[in-house]
């Protein structure tokens, strides 16, 4: 049997879009005489629709694509697997269903709803979905077939820590004597989720003694990123190469009697069995994440401040990757405790990207507005004529974006939005933060590896200055970010074990020796919520990031 996947970027609520790629793949596939083919979980309306499941025409666009789907398969030798919504039909329970069809000439044959519904994490699929009421097998050529929508294989997942849910599809499909598994999915990068998902599919297909065809999107949603990597298991549970991460890729795969598999080389495009190292599926995820921001939001152009330093380097260089340099925007503002490093790394930055740049100076900005804020009261407390700094140059920045129609890329860390190191309305402006979900420590490591990637060598865009120099936000003479916070390597270990982890006090204390800063620093960590809940959405590249998938309140009395 001969089996399609076509990883593709499936946009929320781009119907037509979204159906012509399918038809595209479809046609694809029926060249390389496949007998099906494998499409990603709701290919056809774009994951995740959020409360755009609420709207009717939701359900008659989908209608509609299902349907033009059928009129493109008819006459075809070639069944296609589209994931989609479907209206409940019982009188009770969520308005919808998490859905997939297999639709073959010319006619819906077979369907199966999701049975699990995530809802941990940026997942909230029980909000609108109401569970499979029953699972049952597709009959292709003889072979028991069960087709799975994404978590419905992750219920015994040993990274979720306990068991989330009290049946599992997996033993479902043993009991059916399932012969093939085709999984539809959405699934979401984060740093080293590519080999344990392969790992938990590969014990999957050994448990069941059959062959597994994987088939996840790629490209983003919001602050999602959809990494691709589709992938094939054989019945023995070995993995069988995959497609290549965050690129729309088509393969075409031959399974034998013994359920072996192995990739169609003629027939498959964008193969990448070696995996990358873990820091380039970073770069390529967050420049696929500003890259798909801007295209499906219909703006070209970015501004980010430079300051000479790292983070607005690292995420300059992305920004220039993802748009083209053209559409990039550098600017330098500099103050009263500006460094003329500063603006000379910014610059040498902007040359070597080869993107636009301006030096906007600040300074008589920030003494008119020093002046005026302080008649009558005296002067400013310290950190008031620092934030101060930080607003007029967020100000500056998103009066060029109205002015030049563009969006403003935020170039805050992970480790800054933890421990409140931001400023509300100042550096925490724009539309998106790409680097948002990057501890500081890991943000060194890229502005490496884009470096070492740069060809020939001597055209690394990021200054060696703004790598080796102490980090500053250059808000008062001589200052550095470690008079405010502890070491970033300790500070980042931390962060990892308080916020993703969820690790235990006291074990988070024996690991960092009883640092005499641990307590501020988890203070500081708490206290800043309310500034997190303001702040622009950050791409997500970790199990736990700040945003939609982490919820804790902001008014409340917790003893970190």
């Amino acid at each position: 049997m001969r089996i399609a996947v076509a990883q593709i970027d499936p946009v929320v609520g781009a119907f037509e879009q979204n159906v012509k790629k399918i038809k595209d793949a479809y046609k694809r596939a029926c060249s390389r005489d496949a007998r099906i083919l494998v499409t990603p979980e709701l290919g056809i309306c774009g994951y995740p629709p959020h409360d755009l499941i609420e709207r009717p025409e939701m359900y008659e666009r989908t209608e509609h694509a299902i349907n033009e789907l059928a009129h493109a398969t008819r006459g075809g030798k070639c069944a296609l697997v589209a994931g989609h919504v479907i209206a409940n039909s019982a009188e009770t329970g969520r308005i919808a269903q998490n859905a997939a069809s297999v639709i073959e000439d010319g006619r819906v044959v077979f369907r199966q709803a999701k049975t699990l519904l995530p809802t941990y994490d940026v997942f909230d699929e029980a909000r609108y979905f109401e569970p499979a009421r029953d699972i049952k097998l597709w009959e292709c050529d003889g072979k028991r077939v069960a087709v799975a929508i994404c978590e419905d294989l992750w219920a015994s997942a040993p990274s979720m820590g306990r068991k989330l849910y009290d049946s599992d599809p997996v033993e479902k499909y043993r009991q059916l004597g399932a012969g093939l598994v085709l999984a539809l999915a959405a699934s979401p990068y984060e740093w080293g989720k590519r080999e344990r998902r392969e790992d938990i599919h590969a014990s999957i297909a050994g448990t069941l003694r059959a062959p597994l065809v994987y088939a996840n999107q790629t490209g983003a949603t919001d602050e999602i990123l959809f990494d691709g990597g589709s992938f094939a298991v054989s019945a023995g549970g070995a993995l069988c190469g995959r497609l290549a991460l965050f690129k729309q890729s088509f393969g075409v795969l031959e399974l034998d009697d013994k359920g072996g598999v192995r990739w169609d080389s003629p027939g498959s495009d964008g193969r990448e069995d070696d995996a990358p190292a873990e820091i380039e599926t970073l770069r390529r995820a967050l420049v696929t994440g500003v890259r798909e921001y801007f295209a499906r939001t219909g703006f070209k152009t970015c501004i980010i401040g430079l300051s000479g330093g790292i983070d607005s380097a690292v995420v300059c260089a992305i920004a220039a990757m993802a748009l083209g340099p053209d559409n990039v925007l550098g600017v330098a503002m500099p103050s009263q405790f500006s460094s003329g490093h500063s603006i000379e790394d910014a610059e040498i930055l902007a040359r070597n990207l080869g993107i636009r740049f301006e030096v906007r100076p600040i300074k008589f900005l920030f003494s008119t507005a020093q002046r005026e804020l302080s008649e009558g009261r005296g002067q400013l407390a310290p950190v008031a004529v620092e934030n101060l700094q930080s607003r007029l140059r967020g100000m500056t920045l998103m009066t060029l974006a109205n002015h030049y129609n563009a969006l403003v890329l935020a170039t805050g860390n992970k480790s800054e939005l933890a421990t409140g190191y931001c400023t509300l309305y100042g550096d925490m402006v724009g539309a998106i933060a790409p680097i948002g979900d990057v501890l500081k420590t890991r943000v060194y490591e890229l502005a490496r590896h884009i470096n070492a990637a740069a060809s020939p060598p001597a055209m690394a865009p990021i200054p060696e200055r703004s790598l080796t120099k102490p980090p500053s936000a250059e808000l008062r003479p001589g200052q550095t970010d470690q008079d405010t916070l502890p070491p970033y390597d300790a500070l980042d270990a931390m962060i990892e074990s308080y916020v993703v982890d969820a690790a235990p006090l006291a074990e988070i204390h024996k690991k960092l020796k009883n640092a005499s800063w641990i307590k501020d620093a988890m203070g500081r960590i708490e206290l800043n919520e309310f500034k997190r809940r303001q702040a622009v959405p950050a791409l997500k590249t970790s199990a736990r990031a700040f945003g939609s998938g982490r919820r804790v309140p902001v008014a409340k009395k917790w003893d970190a």
